[in-house]
């Protein structure tokens, strides 16, 4: 062990001698060639000024012996001497210096984004409530550019027939309005949600409040909106007052009953939506009644899990109610196999995103 130290301890200090060596050789030189060139501008011919130059500076080798000796140089001049050098260097190539200035500004820049887009959709969980134990339903087989899974009369039937979740809320995310507020409209993009959708995700509102499954009394009977805080900000000038008044979406009267807070955005990472509106009053923006149709696939399903229940004991129980769907709407309910993922990106297309962000 001691030779192998011994050994790393000489191959230190001559690779150090060397690099001194090999810096001693630059300085000298330029400091020749300066006064080189000095002495010919004063008329002496080239063979004189070099001559001179040499003289002016003393013997080489003398004056490498007490560089070397210079060797205790504190870490910090040492450093500095490196870095004067190093710009010296740089000086002399300034395309070569601009090229690594913009290589190394691309290269830090494009880690700092994608570190950035990294934390956001991978290593940031969802601003909700325990965002482990939230499971959204999907199909078996494997689908892409598909969110929806199941009809609203199925998602009744999964909810209420379950026995595996503690709650199970629906969304309908691909809602569009035109919002009118005073003299001003606007097109905005929205989720329809079940009532118990915010007390399900565990989400405290900003301003005013949220509305709740106790508010639903079928089709039509919960005319609110809370808005979004970017929306409540853009097209509400952050009016405190807001909760409360009264907005149209697509001519139709809705009360706002609050704001989300800043940071919440729904359950999808890359689909920010300007409003909730409740399920039951979807007809009033889509003009179209999916709230009694099996055969209209509009609904998304999300759900928390008992403590102390598996997703597979869970994926177990959906399967068998599928089952028995299918046994009791064999014209519309087609039994497929289900399974349980985490929400956030875009369904399955979750897979494909979260390979290209880790590579």
């Amino acid at each position: 062990m001691r030779a192998l130290n011994r050994l790393f301890t000489r191959l230190f200090h001559f690779t150090a001698r060397r690099r001194a060596d090999e810096r001693f050789r630059e300085e000298m030189a330029s400091h020749i060639a300066a006064q080189k060139e000095e002495n010919i501008r004063a008329g002496m011919t080239r063979e004189e000024a070099y001559r001179d130059a040499r003289l002016k500076f003393g013997a080489v080798e003398a004056m490498r012996e007490d560089y070397r000796a210079e060797a205790g140089l504190p870490v910090a001049e040492d450093l500095l001497l490196d870095v004067l050098y190093a710009l010296r260097v740089l000086r002399k190539s300034p395309a070569f210096t601009l090229v690594a200035l913009v290589t190394l500004a691309l290269g830090i820049g494009a880690n700092v984004v994608v570190f950035g887009v990294l934390n956001a959709v991978l290593l940031h969980p969802l601003e909700v409530s325990d965002p482990q134990n939230l499971y959204q339903m999907r199909h078996k087989q494997w689908t892409i550019g598909r969110l929806l899974t199941t009809s609203y009369p199925a998602f009744e039937d999964f909810r209420e027939r379950n026995t595996t979740f503690s709650g199970m809320a629906g969304v309908y995310g691909y809602s569009h309005a035109r919002l009118r507020w005073r003299n001003a409209v606007r097109s905005v993009r929205g989720d329809e949600v079940t009532g118990n959708y915010f007390d399900l995700l565990g989400v405290q509102p900003e301003l005013g409040q949220f509305f709740h499954a106790a508010d639903e009394h079928g089709p039509d009977s919960a005319p609110y909106v809370v808005l979004s805080d970017a929306l409540w900000r853009g097209a509400f000038a952050a009016d405190p007052g807001v909760a409360g008044t009264t907005v149209e979406l697509d001519q139709h009267p809705f009360t706002v009953v609050g704001v989300a807070p800043a940071r919440f955005h729904g359950t999808e990472r890359f689909v920010w939506p300007d409003y909730w509106i409740p399920m039951v009053n979807e007809e009033q923006v889509e003009g179209s009644d999916y709230l009694t149709s099996r055969t209209s696939i509009t609904v998304t399903v999300i759900g928390r899990l008992k403590k102390g229940v598996t997703p597979r004991q869970a994926t177990e129980n959906l399967n068998a109610i599928s089952a028995e769907l299918a046994k009791e709407y064999p014209e519309t309910d087609d039994g497929q196999p289900l399974r349980l993922i985490h929400p956030g990106l875009i369904g399955d297309e979750g897979d494909v995103i979260r390979g290209f962000l880790w590579a």
